[in-house]
């Protein structure tokens, strides 16, 4: 593959149907993402934005979703996400436990360590705004991992077959030092870019495209360690001389791309901000007339004579009018303001809160909106609200947050800073993520409400009729509990192993024996005499009460 037919590739990704694309996300930017509003227009540095935009609502409600989101999804305190066996009883095993548990915090730490919050948070507010997000991944010396977020404006995608998007590619500039101090001399020479050393000796910074254009590789080499051998290729190539000045390999895609939702025969994200365009400009047409008449109803229009008999009109507080007092007709009078402002307020709020609405700022409120409600009442509103994100979270972990959790243990492992793997998964080292934030909480949550719920009104049946607790004997209380456990995303280190749980209950189950016998005893002693005593001493009872030593008589 030369430079030519990839920037051919580049540009078909770049087709008249971007354009479109294009035009929605400046206008979403307008409304919610004004840092990054440079799709379509060009605009210097420090530049006064258009003032076409009165209301800063949907900013806000942007920011809320972006702000609730994260900090549902990865709280900064806790392991968020979980790495553990395929195999329910792989985890039993404790040695196999706690080296997961290892691994997860390590990889926590790793996060914590990067720049992973603040880039983050920027992908989400590119989600909330634009519906397409893209972070990149690689590898750092100093931090391990380093993260760069980029707008949907400085990316092409492409899907496969399955709808994955596996092809990123862009567009990027560097200065004629810049160039010389990411590929080198070499490279640079062979790509026939000998402007750049005419620009370093005339002292110039002029400025060069370069397109990098990332695509799995066909006849890659499993194994392999050379980069070209990798299953992702990674190119960059000069647009002005139209030469591959650089090509590389991952093992894993660095580009992470996410989509809020996705229409049918589209490859980029629609995004709340989408869906709301045509009641934030309702919005900000109400907003201008709610202004006009708050204006009106400060500082109403004053009504005159035409006939030159008032002067000095000015609607500053303090200043002075005059009119002839030869001509009483001429005093100038106030109009009374007319209008019904209250509509105006109503319609204003109706429409803010159906966009706070879209961008599901309601889901991510204070606790203090779940007033005079019981901690498990809260619980059970707080999950079956967050239920609604549900879908648009599934999709969230599939392409975004995977991926990124997956390269991270790749690279943990590259680098050789896991632990050392225990005996019992050394013929079978494969992982699973589990998340444990607060939003991929809430499906596990719901489904293990559904059993506590049953239980509670079974338990309220048995009240009434003591019969409705046989039908409990049919629940294993042990699978239940575990279920509770793990959707609650308690420690495995804290759980005990079966076996050792098994031995303690016979334990336990003996040792009451015992004490029920020990008890017995002296019941038993005295039952015994009382019946001896009541038995004729010549019986057979009696005798063998007497260990068959009673008297017999005679013949």
């Amino acid at each position: 593959m030369d430079g030519s037919s990839l920037i051919k590739k580049y540009e078909a990704m770049n087709d008249h149907v971007r354009g479109n694309w294009m035009n929605l996300w400046q206008e979403c930017a307008d409304w919610s993402f004004p840092n990054n509003d440079n799709i379509n227009r060009i605009r210097v540095g420090g530049q006064e934005k258009p003032p076409q935009r009165m209301i800063d609502t949907c900013i806000e409600a942007n920011y809320n979703f972006a702000s609730g989101f994260f900090s549902h999804m990865f709280p900064p305190n806790t392991v968020w996400a979980k790495y553990k066996h395929p195999s329910p009883q792989m985890m039993q095993n404790k040695n196999v436990a706690n080296y997961f548990e290892e691994v997860s915090r390590m990889a926590h730490q790793v996060l914590i360590d990067s720049n992973f919050a603040q880039e983050e948070f920027q992908a989400l507010l590119a989600l909330g705004c634009f519906g397409t997000n893209c972070l990149s991944l690689e590898e750092d010396e100093r931090d391990i991992i380093r993260f760069r977020n980029y707008i949907v404006d400085d990316i092409r995608i492409a899907e496969n077959h399955l709808g994955e998007v596996d092809t990123v590619a862009r567009e990027y500039v560097l200065t004629s030092r810049q160039v010389l101090q990411m590929f080198g001399e070499e490279a640079t020479r062979a790509a026939k870019l000998d402007r750049v050393f005419n620009d370093m000796e005339q002292g110039k910074e002029n400025k060069y495209k370069f397109i990098q254009y990332i695509a799995p590789r066909a006849d890659f080499k499993y194994g392999s360690l050379k980069a070209i051998d990798k299953p992702f290729a990674s190119y960059h190539v000069s647009k002005d001389s139209k030469e591959i000045i650089k090509e590389s390999g991952f093992d894993y895609n660095p580009f992470k791309v996410s989509r809020f939702m996705v229409g049918n025969e589209e490859i980029y994200g629609r995004s709340p901000m989408s869906m709301v365009l045509g009641t934030a400009r309702r919005t900000n047409v109400v907003y201008r007339t709610l202004m006009v008449s708050a204006e009106q109803q400060a500082n109403p229009q004053w009504l005159i004579p035409d006939d030159d008999s008032v002067s000095g009109m000015s609607n500053r507080a303090g200043t002075f009018i005059k009119w002839r007092a030869t001509n009483p007709n001429g005093k100038p009078e106030r109009l009374a303001p007319n209008g019904n402002p209250a509509l105006a307020k109503d319609m204003y709020d109706m429409h803010e809160n159906q966009i706070k609405r879209q961008f599901f700022n309601h889901l991510f409120r204070p606790l203090d909106q779940y007033r005079n409600m019981t901690a498990t009442e809260v619980n059970e509103r707080m999950t079956t609200d967050l239920m609604t994100l549900t879908p648009f979270v599934a999709r969230y972990i599939e392409e975004h947050v995977t991926p990124i959790m997956t390269h991270v243990y790749y690279i943990l492992q590259k680098r050789k800073m896991l632990p050392r793997i225990p005996d019992e998964l050394a013929e079978s080292p494969d992982y699973e993520i589990d998340y444990v934030g607060r939003l991929s909480l809430a499906t596990k949550s719901f489904e293990t409400m559904g059993a506590v719920n049953t239980m509670r009104v079974f338990g309220e049946l048995a009240q009434m009729n003591p019969q409705a607790l046989q039908s409990l004997e049919n629940v294993d209380y042990d699978k239940l509990f575990q279920e509770i456990w793990f959707a609650n995303s308690s420690s495995m280190n804290a759980l005990k192993d079966p076996m050792q749980v098994e031995e303690e209950r016979e334990a336990r189950a003996e040792a009451q024996e015992q004490q029920q016998a020990i008890k017995a005893m002296p019941a038993m002693a005295d039952a015994a005499q009382k019946i001896s005593g009541a038995v004729d001493p010549n019986s057979i009872m009696a005798q063998e009460l007497m260990g068959g030593q009673g008297t017999t008589e005679a013949s």
